[in-house]
């Protein structure tokens, strides 16, 4: 192969793994088990027991969350928030949630009408 043919495949690789990171990007963040076991319950649309804010990282006053802020709550809780013993939420599962919040965030400024936990009429499985 000859330089110019390696070039134009060099540039269509490239090209082409950018698309595909732009499409996975465009995807919402998949809602981790545990985050949907424990925590959705009360930190959805519709739901006024947690704050919703959390999916933007934003505290109610509109502060920046800090995930340290949230592993706290998560393991010692803080108001109304319930404390989730290492046995409940394990540390792999603590990141996750923080991951997916994360994530969320970042989605939610791109696509700022996502809601990724809305409340369901009548109490079914949605």
């Amino acid at each position: 192969m000859n330089r110019k043919t390696i070039k134009i495949l060099a540039a269509v690789l490239v090209s082409g793994m950018l698309l595909s990171a732009v499409a996975q990007a465009q995807e919402p963040p998949k809602m981790p088990y545990v985050f949907a076991m424990y925590c959705v319950m009360c930190h959805k649309l519709g739901v006024q027991i947690g704050p919703i804010g959390i999916y933007d990282m934003m505290s109610k006053s509109g502060n920046p969350l800090h995930e340290q802020y949230i592993r706290n709550n998560t393991r010692f809780g803080f108001n109304a928030m319930p404390a989730f013993r290492v046995s409940e939420v394990t540390p792999k599962e603590l990141n996750a949630i923080v991951a997916y919040l994360k994530d969320v965030a970042a989605y939610r400024k791109t696509h700022p009408d996502f809601n990724p936990a809305k409340a369901t009429q009548g109490g079914v499985k949605p």
